[in-house]
């Protein structure tokens, strides 16, 4: 393996070597594209690099300051960037403002909003010992949660069991980071219905069965790796901690809260289905989220507490606004960036696996499985058959790779609120990478070395 490694390797060095003298024909073909200079193109994504720098290295700098001018700073990114794009992009401007806001913001909030609310009233009562079997087993089945009713549904409704499960623990971090690496985001990847990515690839043509038979092998090696790793930390952890879990307690669950249950089942039902325009559909999930709020507060139930929403709503806001000129970009140069892969690439499904990975770590990852999808032809029955290969990569690496920063799928910054309102201490933003870069990134590379081998 390691022989057909180096090969690979050394090949594709040589060949990117061989075309270097040519990169810059490409790059004059992407400033014709788009109309700018390259000048105006690295002013359009300033803001973008300055929002990503702030959120990895401001609360590690200035973390008193960063905590309370947070708001305010981002804000002021946002709207530069809007400003540049109404200097810049002036013709585009006012529909990629749209696009950004209307389009995608707004149903993708309303979309957490409803699923936070709604998650909100139910409660399962989780009664086991929290030893490292129990939290394996706890994620191994979230995870196959994870693709019936979407990462986002799966985590706001398993996080507080979950928590509940581990309250005597005196060590819990390393749970709640594996938590979003397997419920938030891996856990998704066998169905449509699992991850926002493989929707948009759903209505766009590809097969529903399709998921699950080409991408169940993936799931598995990610599944399997990530859970035995986690058992060799949570039995070095259990260790040291003075107090052992009670291995006697009785094994009991407790849920309330049906209504709220039949309401995220329709939420799941509303958000897939086609013949709903968007507007009715935004319309329906607040529906849902009156009555859930309603029926709470008839029944005296605790106040929902919003900061954790607020906090994830306020920084996405934000992301949506820098990050629409540089996906405009990359939008306007499909067929060229496919042209260059076509023709320079030893394996186009690794060049696909590695850009949607850095795309899905730092942006949005359902525009960034959209955004290749369409480079890689957007036909999804050629996709399906011919190019199979690069719609692996693409839609593993879409939804699997959004786990590598908090920022690369909107549930890993809605577990790390509400955790941190529990008093649990989350990693910094770079201190989270860390075990990203350590964990999720080597497996990656076994997937994509895999994936060109096949």
């Amino acid at each position: 393996m390691c022989l057909y490694f180096n090969r690979y390797l050394c090949l594709n060095s040589v060949k990117l070597c061989y075309s270097k003298y040519r990169i810059s024909e490409y790059a004059e073909e992407v400033f014709l594209n788009v109309g700018m200079s390259e000048f105006e193109i690295a002013i359009l994504c300033c803001p973008l690099v300055f929002v990503l720098l702030a959120l990895a290295f401001m609360p590690l700098l200035a973390g008193n300051f960063w905590r309370k001018n947070e708001g305010r700073l981002l804000f002021s990114l946002g709207f530069i960037s809007a400003v540049l794009s109404l200097s810049i992009l002036f013709k585009h401007a006012v529909d990629l403002l749209k696009h950004a806001l209307i389009d995608d913001y707004l149903p993708f909030i309303i979309m957490l909003f409803t699923l936070y609310v709604l998650s909100n009233g139910i409660k399962i009562n989780l009664k086991s010992c929290a030893g490292t079997i129990q939290n394996v087993m706890f994620l191994g089945f979230a995870s196959i949660f994870s693709s019936i009713i979407g990462t986002t549904g799966a985590s706001m409704l398993l996080l507080r069991p979950f928590l509940e499960l581990n309250k005597g623990r005196k060590r819990k971090t390393h749970l709640i980071i594996f938590f979003i690496f397997l419920v938030s985001n891996i856990g998704g990847l066998l169905s449509p219905l699992g991850d926002p990515p493989l929707l948009l690839g759903y209505l766009r043509g590809v097969n529903f069965s399709w998921t699950a038979q080409n991408l169940l092998q993936y799931w598995l090696l990610y599944i399997f790796a990530c859970l035995s790793i986690l058992a060799f930390i949570d039995m070095k952890f259990l260790q040291k901690e003075s107090g052992a879990p009670d291995k006697n307690e009785k094994f009991s669950i407790k849920i309330e809260g049906i209504l709220n249950i039949f309401l995220i089942i329709l939420t799941v039902v509303i958000l897939f289905v086609d013949f709903l325009n968007i507007y009715l559909k935004n319309s329906i999930l607040l529906i849902f989220c009156s009555v859930s709020f309603l029926y709470s507060k008839m029944k005296n139930h605790k106040s929902i507490d919003f900061a954790p929403f607020a906090e994830v709503a306020r920084t996405f806001l934000v992301i949506f606004i820098v990050i629409a000129p540089a996906l405009f970009i990359l939008e306007e140069n499909v067929q060229t960036i496919h042209k260059f892969i076509s023709n320079y690439s030893f394996n186009e499904s690794t060049i696909y696996f590695w850009m949607a990975a850095f795309a899905s770590s730092f942006l949005d990852n359902a525009p960034s499985y959209l955004l290749f999808f369409n480079m890689a032809g957007g036909n999804a029955t050629e996709l399906m058959t011919t190019n199979a290969q690069i719609l692996k990569a693409i839609s593993v690496s879409s939804v699997v790779m959004g786990a590598m920063t908090y920022i690369g799928n909107a549930p890993n910054m809605m577990v790390r609120s509400i955790v941190e309102k529990n008093n649990i201490k989350m990693p910094s933003f770079i201190g989270y990478m860390g075990w990203s870069c350590l964990i999720i990134l080597p497996i990656s590379l076994i997937v994509s070395y895999i994936m060109c081998q096949f």
